[in-house]
This record gives structure tokens, C-alpha cells and sequence, in this order.
């Protein structure tokens, strides 16, 4: 299977399942709770910050994964990414001992992710360095929303109530 295709898994798993699975565990609290931000926010407001700051960014590096082969390192940063967000809900998991909203679909993504890079490395167009700006890249795809979501909190709340 091409990388291509897990790399578009791991959005389809993420909007609209992943979301869902947050959604029906109450994740706005579930953030505020645990200071990941520093307001309580409306679901809507929640849904708003995962619509126009966490999916673009990973929609912009899917594009450019397509646009250019060159650009490999987007498509594997959605594939960390996708590691990166099972890793955070399964350490609040062991942390709370109780089970993190989002756990269930994280642990698609480690499954669907592995694949992927799996799939990477034993192509022809295979390099570390491609594999570690894939991992910074991974980083920020997961850290600079969280941030944005903090920094336009303001906006989304006059709109979102």
C-alpha cells in the first residue's frame, strides 16, 4: 500500500472519529481540567479551534506531500503527529487511571501510523533525514494549534458561545 493512503487515514480517523470519541467524553474539560488551556470553553468553541487551527495545518502538509515528493517529510509529520496524540491520551490514561477521551481512536492512529512509516522505510525515497524533519514536523503539527487555540481564544469566543 502506498504511504499516501495511511497518511489520509490518519485525517479520516481524526475528523470526524477522533473528534467524536473527545467530544462524548467532554474534552473542552477535560483540557481545562488539566491545563492544557487556560479557559473552560464551549463545545462549539472546542469544535471551532479543531476546525480552523488543528485540521489546516495538517491538511496544508498533506498537500504539499502531494504536490511534491520532495516534501516527505509533511506526510510522515502527520504520521508522528498521529503517535504523538495517542502518546498524550495514553499518559493521562495511566496518570488519571481512567480512561483519556480520545484514547480508543489515539490507538488507531499508533496502528495506522506504524504502517505508514513502515511503508516509508522500506521504500526507495527511505532517509533519516527526511524521517527527522518528519518528526519536528510531527511536533509542531501537534504543539502549534494548541498554542493558536490559546492565542485566538478571544476571537472564537465572541462568535462561539
Amino acid at each position: 500500500m502506498s504511504m499516501l493512503i495511511f497518511i489520509i487515514l490518519n485525517l479520516i480517523i481524526y475528523l470526524p472519529f477522533h473528534l467524536f470519541e473527545e467530544a462524548i467524553g467532554d474534552m473542552p474539560k477535560w483540557m481545562f481540567e488539566h491545563k492544557w488551556l487556560p479557559y473552560h470553553m464551549t463545545h462549539g468553541h472546542w469544535m471551532a479551534n479543531n476546525l480552523f487551527l488543528y485540521y489546516p495545518p495538517l491538511l496544508i502538509s498533506v498537500f504539499l506531500f502531494i504536490i511534491n515528493e520532495k516534501f516527505i517529510c509533511f506526510g510522515i509529520g502527520i504520521l508522528i503527529w498521529g503517535i504523538i496524540n495517542l502518546g498524550d491520551h495514553l499518559f493521562y490514561t495511566i496518570k488519571d487511571r481512567k480512561v483519556s477521551p480520545g484514547l480508543v481512536t489515539g490507538i488507531l492512529f499508533l496502528f495506522n501510523s506504524i504502517l505508514g512509516l513502515k511503508c516509508f522505510i522500506s521504500s526507495d525515497i527511505f532517509s533519516v533525514f527526511h524521517l527527522i524533519l518528519g518528526i519536528l514536523i510531527g511536533g509542531i503539527l501537534f504543539g502549534l494549534p494548541i498554542g493558536l487555540c490559546v492565542i485566538t481564544y478571544n476571537f472564537f469566543d465572541k462568535y462561539i458561545k
